[in-house]
């Protein structure tokens, strides 16, 4: 009993410093020197985006490191600017993507509304959909058009919505407008996590399946002294003229390299 007590309560510290870490010194840190660059946006934004770019690489980095998360990529990796598409299990294949590509990703609409992070999440690019409205999907897709033009790497996790990690949902065309109108190659990506000995199972702490408030499940995620992430990158992008036809061979390509959490 005393044993069990022991262990949360360092694990209550243990998601505190990191916390406090990541979240409260390091984050005020990288976003002070986003804004300081922040002007060179009214001369150019391609190059105030390779700022950015770096800056939340350098996070991304960091994050990994400091929670113990063992990242193994396989594939070819692409390079910026790119379109990738993949599945989606937790709010950290946001992380994994980044730290692997340096893209940035498109995001539901809600959190562009939370404290804190949806003001530096639009400050860093992050693209916003309003799911609940179908017309939404014209102005995301031209928003990806615009990002890809300056230089940046998008991803899309054409689920539409976090699974638990068994299987990889049908995946949505909605969001392939861009690709196949500039007749540009999609990537792919498998991502899939393992715990590690001495934690729980991945689907109670990384993935992010049940209908529980972020804080709640990232102050949980963050007790535990890590976890393992692989990312699988497809040999050869695919290129498609037709949405729906295009979002099914990329759903059979990362189905077909996924690996369920046990």
């Amino acid at each position: 009993m005393r044993a069990k007590y022991l262990q949360k309560s360092s694990s209550k510290l243990l998601a505190i410093f990191r916390l406090t870490f990541l979240f409260f010194i390091l984050a005020p840190i990288l976003f002070s020197l986003r804004c300081l660059v922040y002007p060179i946006s009214f001369f150019s934004e391609q190059t105030d985006r390779k700022i950015r770019r770096y800056l939340l690489h350098t996070w991304a980095r960091i994050f990994v490191i400091v929670c113990g998360i063992k990242v193994h990529i396989e594939g070819n990796i692409p390079e910026v600017p790119c379109f990738i598409v993949a599945n989606h299990i937790s709010y950290i294949d946001t992380l994994l993507l980044h730290y692997a590509t340096k893209c940035i990703f498109v995001a539901r609409g809600d959190v562009e509304h939370w404290p804190v992070i949806g003001f530096v999440a639009k400050k860093l690019y992050i693209i916003f959909i309003d799911r609940s409205n179908r017309l939404d999907t014209k102005r995301v897709n031209e928003e990806i058009k615009h990002a890809l033009k300056m230089g940046d790497g998008v991803a899309v996790f054409a689920e539409s919505r976090i699974s638990c990690g068994k299987d990889v949902q049908p995946f949505r065309p909605a969001l392939l407008s861009a690709p196949v109108e500039c007749n540009m190659p999609v990537h792919y990506a498998s991502i899939t996590y393992e715990a590690i000995d001495g934690t729980p199972p991945i689907s109670y702490f990384v993935a992010w399946w049940r209908p529980e408030p972020f804080t709640y499940h990232l102050i949980r995620l963050l007790g535990y002294r890590g976890f393992k992430a692989r990312v699988i990158f497809g040999e050869q992008p695919i290129y498609g003229t037709d949405r729906k036809e295009l979002a099914n061979q990329l759903w059979q390509n990362v189905r077909k390299n996924f690996i369920p959490i046990q």
